[in-house]
């Protein structure tokens, strides 16, 4: 902007010097000379203007890097109503009183709790006025998933992990539910650039549902986070903190999706890793409602 600035005042000033030179020559001839400055001015000026607003334009249409946004995630619902919890249980039973007199008793598979962090009266009510607040409903119906296709038939999902690729190869370790949602943990060997083992957690959030465990990210604001399209053409975002965590975070219609990234990529410090994108594309979201 400065450097356009001295350009305009330089011609303007050359444009000037030229009629006055006009003017010492002849009354006649300064008259027209001053028109055609006054013109002269207006049309520089008129394409320097217009020079500067297609360069103020194209500048605009240069694309962005490691700065989208996961607004539409931290500004649902499901999000929220799981910050605010936390922030509850961080300030209850701090010297953990309350817990050492509840003891280790195993709980009831019907507790209507099961699916939080809860063992008092108190955390049930805050439950209770989260779910009420948000318009949630509390998860039920605990169940352990013994293999992988049994998974995706309690789930009511599609085949979404996509165990054996060119550069993939996938291990389904464990998993649980409730009402659609889970928790599962995997295995991936990663060969693009480098070989790498990784371990992960995917978890599928259900839109309406409470739920804790799966977006317990301990807040996003200091996260640099990315835009990736996989292979299937399935927007993706990779989120990576200060202290190496990363994530991998995907909206469905009916679903948000997390793969929170373990094992030999915790040294991952860069939202560009290739390895985030190899992880990514072996996962078809789309099986996912």
């Amino acid at each position: 902007m400065i450097k356009k600035k001295i350009v305009i005042i330089l011609i303007t000033s050359m444009v000037m010097m030229s009629s006055l030179t006009a003017c010492q020559k002849s009354g006649d001839k300064a008259e027209d000379g001053a028109g055609q400055t006054k013109k002269a001015v207006e049309e520089t000026t008129d394409e320097i203007i217009v020079e500067r607003e297609a360069s103020d334009t194209e500048q605009e249409a240069i694309p962005q890097e490691n700065n989208a946004s996961l607004e539409f995630l931290t500004d649902s619902p499901e999000y929220q109503a799981c910050a605010e919890y936390e922030d509850f249980c961080e300030g209850y039973d701090t010297d953990l009183a309350i817990l050492e007199q509840v003891g280790n008793e195993p709980v009831d598979p019907e507790y209507e709790y099961i699916a939080y962090i809860c063992y008092s009266p108190e955390m049930e009510k805050k439950i209770d006025e989260i779910c009420e607040k948000y318009s949630l409903s509390k998860l039920s119906g605990f169940q352990i998933a013994y293999d992988y296709s049994e998974l995706c038939d309690k789930a009511e999902i599609g085949d979404f992990c996509i165990r054996a690729s060119e550069n993939v190869k996938q291990t389904v370790l464990s998993s649980y539910l409730y009402d659609g949602a889970f928790l599962m943990d995997g295995n991936a060997t990663l060969a693009g650039s480098s070989i790498d083992e990784v371990s992960y957690q995917f978890a599928r959030v259900v839109k309406g549902y409470f739920t804790t465990a799966y977006l317990d990210f301990g807040g996003l604001a200091g996260y640099s986070v990315r835009e990736y399209t996989t292979k299937r053409g399935e927007k993706a975002f990779f989120a990576v903190g200060a202290d190496t965590s990363a994530y991998i975070i995907v909206e469905r219609e009916k679903s948000f999706i997390v793969i929170n990234v373990h094992g030999d990529m915790s040294d991952i410090i860069d939202v560009n890793d290739e390895r985030l994108e190899l992880l990514a594309d072996a996962f078809d979201f789309t099986a996912i409602p």
